[in-house]
This record gives C-alpha cells, structure tokens and sequence, in this order.
C-alpha cells in the first residue's frame, strides 16, 4: 500500500513538471547598443547624452539589490518609461515591453517606479522665481520679448486626455467642455521656455481661472508672497498680479498693449505645443491609466522637459516637434478687478503710450 502511494505522488510529481509553463528568457539588449543619437531621440525624445544623464540621475532610487529573477536594470527601467511618454499609440505599454524584452506587467511597473523617482527631484527641476535676483532676471527677459514690464511668467491651462480607465464615483467632473475625459493641467513657463509651475491634480471640468486661484503660487501672490506678474488669456480675471487682454481696445494704447500681451503670453501656448509633442503620450486620448497616476506621469514628462532644456537637446525631428493648436480661451471668467484695472492703466500709461 505504502509503494502504491509512493509511485502515486511521484506521477503526480512528474504531470506537475510537463504542465509546469517553461519560463522564457527574452532578449533584453540594452539601446545604447543599438541606437545612434538620431535613432535613441526618435525613440525616446532624448540623445544619448540626455538618456545617459536622466539614468545617472534616478540610479539610486531605481537599481533593484539584487539581480534576484532577473531584475530590470535602472537603465532598461529609464528606456521604457521614456519609450512609454515618447509614444502617442493606444498600445503603447505593450509596445514598450515587447521592444525592451519583458512583460506588459513588468514594463507597467517600471513605469511607475521611474515616475515616481522624477516626481520627487521636482522641486529641484521647477522653480518659481522667489529671490530678488531671479524674479529681476525673469522681468528682463520677458521685457525683451515685446517690451511688457514685470512679468515672471506666462499662465495657461491645457487639456490632457485620459479614456478607458476607473474615472471612480465623480466621472462626469473629467468631462471637459470638449467632450470626453482629461485632466485640466496649469503650466506657468519662463521668457526661456522652461516650465517653473505645474498643477496637475483637477478633472477637466475644472475652469483655469479656478485651478489658479486655488493653486499655492496664486495664494501666494493674493497675499503678496510672490513679485511681478502673470501673463494670462482671456479666460482669467484681471487681477493686480496677472494681466489680461482687453476685450475691446478702443485706443491706439490699449491696442498696443493687447499686442505686447498677447507676443509675451505666445511663450506658454508654445511651450504646450512643445511638451506635447515632444512626449506624446499627452496628445489626443492621452493615457488609459487611471486619473492619479495619470497626474504624475504629467508632472513627469515636465520635468524631463525642463531636463532636455538644461541639456539643450536638440529637435531632431522637426516636423514632429511643430506646436499644436492651443486650446480655446474659456468663456465665464470672473469680472476685472477694479485694483487690476489700475495697475493695467498704470502700465498703459508708463509703457505703451
């Protein structure tokens, strides 16, 4: 009885063995190997030097122990999260596991890994000018734009698609005035192209004028913590820190002003055009990946922005890399502040008359 079991199990043993699934060691060859700069920007919108730099740079937080179950390498964890900002396709995490030798699951996880290791160096990539000395740099070189006096920044808010995801119990808020779902994304942008705020937490339901004010930096300049001023569309308030259009110029003045404004404030429509080109996973449907995680791949590819202006990455694909319509002004903004109207008066009187 006891060799009848014993023969029993050891059957069992070896159907366990013949059904086990064989594990597959897929070819996992580095880029670097295979791309020249040309080919590496096409690919992850980053030359060899810049991809070199951003793994450097997140090596600490990515590098697993051990190589315990063939482990990614901090670099390949780098490549695929790039591939998966650089690509506009439905597809793309599946794309980006197939091209760099691991699973869907494997590549969806070093995508998380490599956005949250950017989004904790972002108070060192996105900066608002604060000091005496930088918020004076940023009035000189918007002041060279078109002659506007005291501005640090240009404001907007763009739309960021997201489908096919868990929107939980408030979907119908991320139902933007387009139609289908996004996330509403305030960007500020220096005379220089680079991105020095970004809030991307609200549904795309959310009006810009709303996200600003209750955004720190708009806090902060209602209670007179931060210099200069903004630049902003139609769509905003004029307030005695951020400088609209005026609807309906009726002198020589104002329509010189209108033009100055609106030549400064052309840095931040352009600097969406960029950003979204430049990591395509922003265009269109955007992501189908759930509205947080959503919010820091967004606040990710900023930060790679502001990286590939510190490097001076070159645009070597051009056509691709042309701006994008910019969205709409909004309509329903709040009305003029009487104090904006002053300090706007003020400035068509000492500058454009």
């Amino acid at each position: 009885m006891a060799l009848f079991v014993y023969r029993q199990a050891g059957q069992q043993r070896n159907y366990r063995r013949i059904l086990q699934r064989e594990r597959i060691f897929r070819d996992r060859r580095q880029p670097f190997e295979l791309y020249n700069d040309v080919d590496m920007y096409q690919r992850y919108r980053f030359t060899r030097l810049g991809c070199m730099t951003i793994i450097n740079r997140l090596r600490a937080q990515l590098e697993h122990p051990t190589n315990r179950s063939r482990a990614l390498s901090a670099s390949l964890q780098v490549f695929i999260a790039l591939r998966f900002y650089a690509s506009g396709s439905k597809s793309a995490l599946a794309e980006c596991a197939s091209l760099h030798g691991c699973s869907k699951s494997s590549a969806s996880r070093a995508l998380r890994r490599v956005t949250k290791a950017l989004v904790q160096i972002r108070n060192d990539e996105i900066k608002f000018p604060i000091t005496p000395a930088s918020v004076t740099n940023a009035q000189r070189e918007f002041f060279l734009v078109a002659g506007f006096p005291q501005v640090v920044g240009a404001v907007d808010g763009t739309l960021i698609g997201i489908h096919g995801c868990n929107y939980g119990p408030d979907e119908y808020v991320f139902v933007s005035r387009k139609g289908r779902h996004a996330i509403n994304v305030q960007l500020i942008c220096s005379a220089k192209y680079k991105i020095i705020n970004v809030v991307a937490r609200w549904p795309g339901s959310t009006h810009d004028s709303r996200i600003l004010s209750e955004s720190l930096v708009g806090r902060q300049f209602e209670d007179h913590q931060l210099q200069g001023i903004l630049l902003g569309d139609s769509g905003y308030p004029l307030q005695p820190w951020l400088m609209t259009p005026i609807q309906n110029p009726t002198t020589l003045e104002e329509t010189s002003f209108n033009n100055a404004q609106t030549r400064t404030r052309a840095k931040i429509e352009q600097v969406n055009g960029q950003l979204k080109n430049k990591f395509r996973c922003l265009l269109g449907d955007g992501m189908q990946i759930e509205p947080q995680r959503a919010c820091d791949i967004i606040v990710a590819c900023c930060i790679l922005f502001n990286i590939s202006k510190d490097l001076k990455e070159p645009h070597l694909d051009p056509q691709r890399d042309q701006q994008v319509q910019p969205d709409p002004d909004e309509a329903g903004a709040a009305p003029d502040n009487v104090h904006g109207a002053a300090v706007r008066a003020d400035i068509i009187t000492n500058f454009f008359t």
